[in-house]
């Protein structure tokens, strides 16, 4: 069961690398109308460089920090963002992952900056597409194609796939989704919520084995990620 981890990491980079494309191709053929048809954006005022990011202390007991090798794997692996979501220069930063060893349960995310009014403008766009049934279909089917040619993470399959509306309205704007892996036999849940507070998007997700209850929810994960971001922006 401990090889499950280090193959889930692998998985839920495939998940999101097909999230991100999903959303953004879309996304690039209605911004122009949306610019267009919704009132003036009002500017605010740009986040300063903050290391935007949960720690242990924010989760239950019993997690920990991934190991080293893992975490840098993970981090080279979640700057191929930068070519998914080139459109709204999204580049991943403040990237954190903790896992707790006896749930096989894994929290982790990342953070980024978009300056760019007309970049957080194709991000919101991006998230509303996600909540759309067609968006939806076409994120599991490239999935789906996807899983088939990594042979490394052996027998896949995608389960379901569910949007969890109750964290449509985190921040400025968000979106949330639930996907059920089988992975060599394994029944897995991949939890996901992403929002934008002012120019902060953040992207969050809680790893677990499907039919538990996860010692935290992505919810509340993105609550506290999100808080922070906010009392930064107090200050």
């Amino acid at each position: 069961m401990a090889k499950i981890i280090p193959l889930s990491l692998c998985l839920l980079a495939s998940i999101l690398w097909c999230a991100a494309p999903a959303t953004a191709a879309m996304s690039t053929t209605q911004t122009a109308t949306n610019l267009n048809a919704s009132p003036p954006i009002v500017a605010q005022t740009p986040t300063p460089a903050t290391n935007f990011k949960l720690t242990l202390e924010d989760l239950p007991s019993g997690f920990q920090e991934l190991p080293p090798e893992l975490t840098a794997s993970l981090a080279s692996q979640f700057q191929l963002f930068r070519q998914q979501f080139s459109q709204v220069n999204l580049n991943p930063d403040n990237l954190f992952a903790f896992v707790n060893p006896e749930s096989f349960q894994v929290v982790m995310g990342f953070t980024s900056v978009l300056p760019n009014e007309s970049d957080r403008t194709m991000f919101d766009v991006g998230l509303q597409q996600l909540q759309q049934p067609e968006t939806q279909q076409l994120l599991v089917s490239e999935l789906q194609q996807k899983l088939q040619g990594m042979r490394s993470l052996g027998s896949v399959k995608v389960l379901d796939y569910k949007p969890l509306p109750q964290l449509n309205n985190l921040a400025d704007t968000s979106t949330g989704f639930t996907l059920g892996i089988e992975m060599r036999r394994q029944p897995m849940r991949f939890d996901m919520a992403t929002f934008r507070r002012n120019d902060v998007v953040a992207f969050t997700t809680v790893m677990y084995l499907d039919q538990e209850e996860p010692l935290i929810g992505v919810g509340e994960v993105a609550r506290k990620l999100d808080n922070r971001i906010f009392k930064s922006n107090r200050e």
